[in-house]
């Protein structure tokens, strides 16, 4: 026997009845860039193997088990957990031509649009994709990408504030900062919550009325920093040169309400 045949062999004498049962048909799919991604239904189509192939990030070639959610009749989601939240990385929708499918890539604002690729589909083995599966997840693979690791996730909220403060700087004409005391946050808010978008409010709403607002532009000289935290009710006040701002996971209409205390400062 082969070496992959024996790894197959392996993996159906480890695993028993309950183990996952693919469908026998799978998809494979093109996008831009030379990303292909292969989805693997289980034989109730209630979960499925979603391999992504060509892409410069950990997630390249792990193959990942990802519940299948309904959001409607026609459509689909494909979730998995990673970085400790649950995460959408392929979701099945209706268009006017039919049906698509998009692939979210974490850190990409935009989803990506995947073609269906015939040969590909058919070319694709099942077994041997169970195989892999099971061997990465043996190995920890996974279980890795599925942990949730703070300080990565502090860092790409840090950059996002950071490019948030840039623009917003260059529309006012005054450098602009936001401060956020992270040891203050607890490990639940970071995973579900965006911070950067919460925080980041203030400075996009500055941003927008000095785009629009020669007279906001020149209220805008005079700060520079500011500071960001969560309580239980959505807050704002000045002092100084700096803007401190208290928001809450299910804040409601914040744009509105900063835009409001801009304006009327």
């Amino acid at each position: 026997m082969t070496r992959l045949s024996l790894l197959i062999a392996s993996t159906f004498l480890t695993f028993n009845a309950s183990a996952l049962e693919l469908a026998k048909y799978p998809k494979a799919f093109a996008a831009d860039k030379g990303v292909s991604v292969v989805v693997a239904p289980s034989s109730d189509e209630k979960q499925a193997l979603v391999q992504i192939s060509g892409i410069n990030h950990p997630l390249d070639e792990v193959v990942l088990l990802t519940d299948v959610n309904a959001r409607s009749q026609d459509e689909s989601d494909y979730a998995t957990t990673l970085d400790g939240s649950a995460y959408v990385l392929v979701g099945q929708r209706q268009e006017w031509g039919g049906e698509s499918y998009q692939l979210y890539l974490p850190g990409n604002r935009e989803p990506l649009y995947l073609s269906f690729d015939e040969k590909a589909s058919k070319a694709v083995k099942p077994a041997e994709l169970l195989a892999l599966y099971e061997k990465q997840k043996k190995d920890g693979v996974q279980d890795k990408l599925a942990k949730f690791d703070r300080e990565k996730r502090q860092q790409y909220h840090v950059e996002r504030l950071q490019q948030m403060d840039k623009e917003a700087s260059a529309s006012c004409g005054t450098d602009l900062k936001t401060e956020v005391n992270w040891q203050a946050l607890d490990e639940p808010l970071l995973k579900e919550l965006s911070v950067s978008g919460y925080c980041g409010e203030v400075v996009n709403q500055m941003n927008n009325l000095c785009s629009s607002s020669p007279e906001f532009k020149e209220q805008a000289a005079k700060l520079n920093t500011v500071e960001c935290s969560f309580g239980k009710e959505m807050k704002i006040r000045e002092q100084g040169n700096r803007i401190l701002f208290t928001t809450e996971r299910d804040a409601a209409n914040q744009g509105e309400f900063i835009n409001a205390f801009l304006r009327n400062r």
